[in-house]
């Protein structure tokens, strides 16, 4: 557990690992249909109090991959940066993990997928930055 001091959202082996904010709809369910060890956290105002942040972590102690998760009304550009933000505060919890980012979006608009300030990180992340509006399931 990478975490000390805080407590696991979720059982060990959990199957469904879901992150929601109560005042979202969107969510991100993760199923762990291996069984592998998991471990999930609130980051914002809990982890990290200040400054960006993302929502969630979730990490895969198995697989050794962390899933940083952003629910998001709509300003894509920001939940990356929130992201990043994250994944730099955490750096040294998170060395041993390949990272994962995820954004789970109210809405999104074409303008803002494909703005510069966006793309730096879609370029940057490759196929480990994942965006999707309402809901996104997946296994882990």
């Amino acid at each position: 557990m990478p975490l000390k001091g805080f407590a696991s959202l979720c059982e060990r082996n959990a199957r469904e690992i879901v992150s929601r904010d109560k005042k979202n709809s969107q969510y991100h369910k993760a199923i762990n249909s291996s069984g592998s060890e998991v471990t999930h956290y609130q980051i914002d105002g809990v982890v990290i109090k200040n400054g960006n942040r993302c929502d969630f972590l979730l990490i895969n102690e198995t697989s050794k991959n962390a899933y940083l998760i952003e629910l998001k009304g709509s300003d894509l550009t920001k939940a990356a940066r929130q992201l990043e933000a994250t994944a730099n505060a955490l750096h040294a919890e998170l060395a041993q993990y390949q990272l994962q980012y995820r954004i789970i979006a109210n809405k999104c608009k074409t303008q803002e997928i494909q703005s510069s300030a966006y793309r730096k990180y879609m370029i940057r992340w490759k196929s480990r930055l994942v965006q999707k509006t309402g809901v996104m399931e997946e296994k882990i």
